[in-house]
């Protein structure tokens, strides 16, 4: 008699998930802006010697359809009088462009460049007049942070298993905040003011320093106080305001990345006695800090197999080419229009990034904008402006043209100087550029792996609105709080969750189970800081069962230091 063998079964699958959080692209698009401006100039010219020009304070506010970019063109021009002499003749042209990305709406974050391209210029028949046409090139990328388990391992299954990876590189969001703090601060004019005409702030020198749950924001805020004096004639004075705010992001710690924004807006000024000298004012400032980490993984994109399905979904990030650190000294001298003592400061500042992507290289252009101050043969302080271009070509092996570069500069420690003959300052400055690589990439992933005849139990999930808690979710879709907190094990601290998340809704319990009375308590009176979650966790007590015990309790996400909380006993 013969036996005939049943054929070998396939083992249990055993699927390995990593979550990842990611800024997911949602488009970019890069178009090109004229801009027609003209300005009046105080003399009459014969010629157009030079026109220098940047762009600051460019910003981007992300609308649906698209992101309103603004910013403001600072040019200095330069023109010859009938004299001979060079004339210098500043001019500041804001703008605003309204840049189409399908798929953008409000909340999304966006990424945006603006630089000058070129600019014809026309001196007027009569030499007091110049006509600008400045050309902008202005790109925008509009992102989402999204929250993405990925398969990163398969084992078991049927024999004929296959499993395909590929290596992602890629920075995993740790949190991102926004933080709006005012700032008030009086400053004395030089002489008295009948009327305050116009201040502008402008944020320069953010540096910006990752602690255990917290990046700590420094910078300095430049204003510009233009008033009127008792003889009607408008004066111009400057002031650095330095701020520090700290941003609150769990799971922060040193070692991390971080990107920040800060802006500034004056937001009220008056004279404390007018006509006076003493001017109070306030600065709202709006400071968003991004914690990020770089983590390499190998993330399935492919399974194959007799019975198997991959579950799969597009993933569009930036894949992280290179990081790469170098620095360079930039020299200048520069002769003083009068005699000095001694240098007193030198600040500095790094404007006008531009980097430019070769094969395996790459180019930062930027300048370096000093300020001096020094003491005159008189004993008075004085001021003078430089601004000195410079180049660093930077190795990065894997770079190529059309890849994305997230460049941070900045000055290491002092500048060195050296006063020679009274009139000339030979300085050296040491810059530091942080440079980031990176390449779009659309990647489809596995997200899940089982057998074909397996019953399919969709994954169903809300977007987290602002004002949401776990709680009002669990309420708002007939669920238990317990089930939410144990259907997203990638929220950490169920206390702390954000606008845009995914929280995944488990699916309801056909038989309810009534829960089971117990007569014994204990008291426990709240502590500044505690919630709900976390007395649940020290007392070792289920939080459904907690929230049950404590009917008093309209709102588990609201409870006060000195409240009465009855702890269930097993």
């Amino acid at each position: 008699m013969s036996y005939k063998e049943d054929p070998p079964k396939a083992l249990p699958l055993d699927v390995e998930k990593q979550l990842l959080k990611v800024d997911k692209v949602i488009g970019e698009t890069e178009v090109e802006k004229t801009i027609d401006t003209t300005v009046n100039l105080p003399i009459r010219a014969k010629k157009i010697f030079d026109v220098a020009a940047g762009v600051t304070n460019v910003r981007g506010e992300v609308r649906e359809g698209g992101v309103l970019v603004s910013g403001m063109i600072r040019k200095q021009l330069f023109v010859v009088d009938e004299k001979d002499l060079v004339r210098h003749v500043p001019e500041e042209v804001p703008f605003q462009e309204f840049v189409r990305v399908e798929g953008a709406r409000p909340r999304l974050k966006a990424q945006v460049r603006a630089t000058i391209i070129d600019i014809e210029t026309e001196l007027s028949e009569k030499g007091r007049k110049v006509r600008q046409e400045i050309l902008l090139d202005i790109f925008v990328k509009v992102t989402e942070k999204e929250q993405i388990e990925v398969v990163t391992g398969v084992k078991g299954g049927p024999k004929d298993l296959k499993v395909e990876k590929k290596l992602l590189k890629v920075d995993s969001v740790v949190g991102e905040d926004l933080v709006s703090e005012a700032v008030e601060n009086t400053v004395e004019l030089p002489i008295t003011a009948q009327k305050i005409f116009q201040v502008v702030g402008e944020v320069r020198d953010v540096e910006a320093e990752v602690r255990e749950d917290m990046v700590m924001v420094r910078g300095v805020v430049h204003k510009q106080i233009f008033f009127v004096d008792k003889k009607d004639l408008v004066r111009h004075v400057s002031e650095d305001v330095p701020f520090k705010v700290d941003v609150r992001i769990p799971g922060a710690r040193k070692g991390l990345d971080a990107q920040v924004d800060v802006t500034a807006v004056v937001d009220a000024f008056e004279l404390v006695d007018s006509p006076g000298r003493e001017l109070w004012q306030t600065i709202v400032l709006d400071v968003f800090a991004k914690v990020t980490e770089m983590v390499q993984l190998d993330v399935v994109i492919d399974v194959k197999g007799k019975g198997i399905e991959a579950v799969k979904e597009l993933l569009k990030v930036e894949q992280v080419v290179a990081d790469v650190t170098e620095e360079t000294v930039v020299e200048s001298k520069v002769e003083l229009p009068r005699e000095a003592e001694k240098i007193f400061r030198i600040l500095a500042d790094i404007t006008d990034v531009e980097t430019e992507v070769l094969n395996g290289r790459v180019i930062v252009r930027a300048i370096l904008h000093k300020q001096l101050f020094y003491v005159d043969q008189k004993g008075f302080l004085r001021h003078f402006r430089e601004d000195v271009p410079f180049q660093m070509s930077v190795d990065v092996s894997d770079a190529e043209p059309g890849m994305n570069v997230q460049p941070r500069l900045s000055v290491v420690g002092e500048i060195d100087f050296d006063l020679v003959d009274g009139r000339v300052v030979e300085q050296k400055a040491v810059i530091e550029a942080f440079l980031k690589v990176t390449r779009t990439v659309q990647l489809e992933v596995v997200v899940d792996v089982r057998f074909k005849d397996e019953p399919v139990k969709p994954k169903r999930f809300v977007i987290v609105k602002e004002g949401d808690t776990l709680f009002k979710i669990a309420k708002r879709e007939g669920v238990t709080l317990e089930a939410l907190i144990a259907a997203n094990p990638q929220i950490k601290n169920p206390d702390l969750i954000f606008p845009g998340q995914k929280v995944f809704i488990p699916s309801k319990d056909k038989k309810p189970r009534p829960p089971k009375p117990d007569p014994t308590t204990r008291v426990y009176i709240v502590q500044k800081g505690d919630t709900l979650f976390q007395i649940a966790k020290r007392f070792n007590v289920p939080l459904d069962t907690l929230i049950r015990a404590n009917p008093q309790i309209k709102d588990p996400d609201v409870i006060f230091p000195g409240q009465k909380i009855l702890i269930p006993q097993k």
